[in-house]
């Protein structure tokens, strides 16, 4: 045999041995993931369902909401479902964060929205949170305790979702307007909040007193001025708190 000759069968030989050592290091791989996903569906399945966080709805109603039910696969639930429907069931939670504790627990923490402002509606009064949430439709009883957000509609309101407005442009207005109270813990004093005109927003508060806004610029220094001028005000005081323009507050009483 000549050399050339030997060198192809060796070459052959190589080439085939090559071969053999693939085909045996992915039938290893894929052994091995088979066993890995026969361990994850036979041993990871769920016992409990954990709710952490304080809301109005039981923890029993959130897991029972999530529909995982116990003995499910841990790695096979959809997750993004599960959350899905807990805030399709439970519309005043505002953050759900759900997570897999092995070996088999599944643990769902929330935290909910605040009632900020109620808009009347003829089907009632929707509660919104600051971000313009609807969170529930109620009766005027229900919404007694909040603000009432007046010179808006509400286009298809549903329950659940952010509010659209039928003049979208006094969405962030409101947004503004409730943020700014929550953030500066005023919000209890605000009884209305009149949005008819956007450039001439007014709020009835504390009982005694229009503050005539303007806008909503620079609406944080509005409110430092509209503390101090209440301040300086006697407690019986009561009658039109002018902020609109924003390096000065201005008052005039009543008339009688």
């Amino acid at each position: 045999m000549s050399r050339s000759a030997a060198r192809k069968r060796n070459s052959r030989r190589r080439r085939r041995r090559r071969g053999s050592g693939v085909f045996v290091t992915l039938l290893c791989i894929v052994l091995i993931l088979a066993a890995v996903l026969a361990a994850m569906t036979i041993f990871f399945k769920v016992r409990t369902v954990t709710v952490i966080g304080d809301s109005r709805y039981t923890r029993d109603e959130i897991a029972a909401a999530s529909g995982i039910e116990p003995g499910q696969n841990m790695f096979m639930l959809n997750k993004f479902a599960a959350i899905s429907r807990i805030f399709a069931a439970c519309p005043y939670l505002d953050e759900i964060v759900m997570r897999r504790r092995l070996p088999d627990e599944i643990e769902i923490t929330i935290t909910e929205c605040v009632p900020a402002a109620a808009i009347e509606t003829a089907e009632g009064c929707y509660i919104i949170d600051a971000d313009c949430k609807l969170l529930e439709l109620t009766d005027k009883a229900g919404a007694a305790g909040y603000c009432l957000v007046t010179g808006v509609e509400l286009d298809e309101p549903e329950v659940g979702k952010t509010a659209n407005f039928t003049q979208p442009e006094k969405q962030k207005p409101l947004q503004t307007i409730l943020n700014t109270a929550q953030i500066n813990d005023i919000l209890d004093e605000i009884k209305e909040i009149n949005l008819d005109q956007i450039f001439e927003i007014e709020l009835s508060y504390a009982g005694r007193f229009t503050v005539q806004l303007g806008t909503v610029e620079e609406l944080e220094k509005k409110v430092r001025f509209l503390g101090v001028c209440i301040a300086d005000l006697g407690p019986e005081e009561r009658g039109v708190i002018d902020v609109s323009d924003p390096q000065t507050a201005r008052f005039r009483p009543y008339k009688q």
